[in-house]
């Protein structure tokens, strides 16, 4: 599978100790906290949180930040990068190696699942909302962090846009990883748009309570609880 190549690769653990590492604290990070937030306003107090797609640990060092002491199930494909996450979060967590398809948890246990860039990495995207669904107890929160495919074209997005793709090209000729990179901007363009995510979010038990667009509709995030009982 091209998206397990790619983040098991060394060019996975560049991006995050240099790469990720100058970019989050320009833009990422306020992304990141707006989810936290925004689904902490929901469910306060939850017990069981999930970052799926964790990478390593940027959104649970984040999050431990508003709650300290809370426990984290991170889920990641990548084993490099789970790695990372357990030496960012030392003992604040759990660490699975597993497919964003097919999540290791019962259903209607999860209070809180994060996904950040994990949708859009999905080789069965539809199949990643229904496990989302199952594992979310009624009333639970999924909060959702992703680069969406562009439908906008006033001068705000062009802008960021262009800045968004320089940065990733500059990326590329450091790294040498072409593939990576364009694999980036495929997902990207093969991706839902914002809106599209949020309608089939309402059709399929959810309800979005908040969309928020970054870097004037560059990313985007999504909050959307859980409204219907498991069958």
């Amino acid at each position: 599978m091209r998206v397990k190549e790619i983040f098991n690769s060394d060019f996975a653990v560049y991006y995050e100790k240099f790469i990720n590492r100058l970019s989050s604290p320009v833009q990422v990070n306020r992304w990141r906290r707006a989810l936290i937030r925004g689904a902490l306003s929901v469910v306060p107090e939850p017990e069981v949180i999930v970052d799926f797609c964790s990478g390593a640990g940027n959104m649970g060092e984040l999050l431990l930040e508003e709650k300290p002491g809370v426990k984290i199930l991170n889920c990641d494909i990548s084993k490099p990068l789970l790695h990372l996450a357990r030496e960012r979060l030392e003992n604040s967590g759990y660490y699975i190696c597993s497919d964003n398809r097919f999540f290791p948890l019962r259903n209607s246990v999860v209070d809180v699942l994060f996904s950040s860039f994990c949708v859009r990495n999905s080789p069965e995207p539809y199949l990643t909302v229904s496990e989302s669904l199952r594992v979310l107890r009624k009333g639970g929160v999924w909060a959702v962090l992703d680069f969406f495919k562009p439908n906008k074209g006033d001068m705000l997005f062009k802008l960021n846009n262009y800045l968004f793709k320089s940065f990733m090209n500059l990326s590329r000729l450091i790294t040498k990883s072409k593939e990576a990179i364009d694999y980036l901007f495929e997902s990207i363009e093969n991706f839902f748009t914002m809106s599209e995510f949020v309608a089939l979010l309402n059709k399929s038990g959810f309800r979005v309570l908040a969309a928020q667009e970054f870097m004037g509709g560059v990313a985007g995030g999504v909050i959307a609880i859980k409204e219907v009982e498991n069958v």
